[in-house]
């Protein structure tokens, strides 16, 4: 899955902050990078609920290809 702009800003804000001109906060970028992961595997989730799969195999060769598609 990958990110608009706009989407890693507004999780940047959700993360608490810490990203400035010049400075990054190592707490707020682990903080934007679980976020980020979150909303990639939700996403992934709804795909496999969506898509109604016979079985989990199937789901997560999905999610794989998605991952390559990146």
């Amino acid at each position: 899955m990958k990110f608009t702009p706009e989407q890693v800003i507004e999780m940047a804000l959700e993360a608490d902050g810490g990203f400035s001109a010049g400075h990054i906060n190592v707490d707020a970028l682990t903080r934007l990078c679980a976020l980020a992961a979150d909303r990639a595997l939700e996403a992934a989730a709804r795909k496999c609920d969506d898509n109604e799969f016979a079985d989990g195999a199937e789901c997560a060769q999905f999610i794989r290809a998605m991952k390559e598609h990146q």
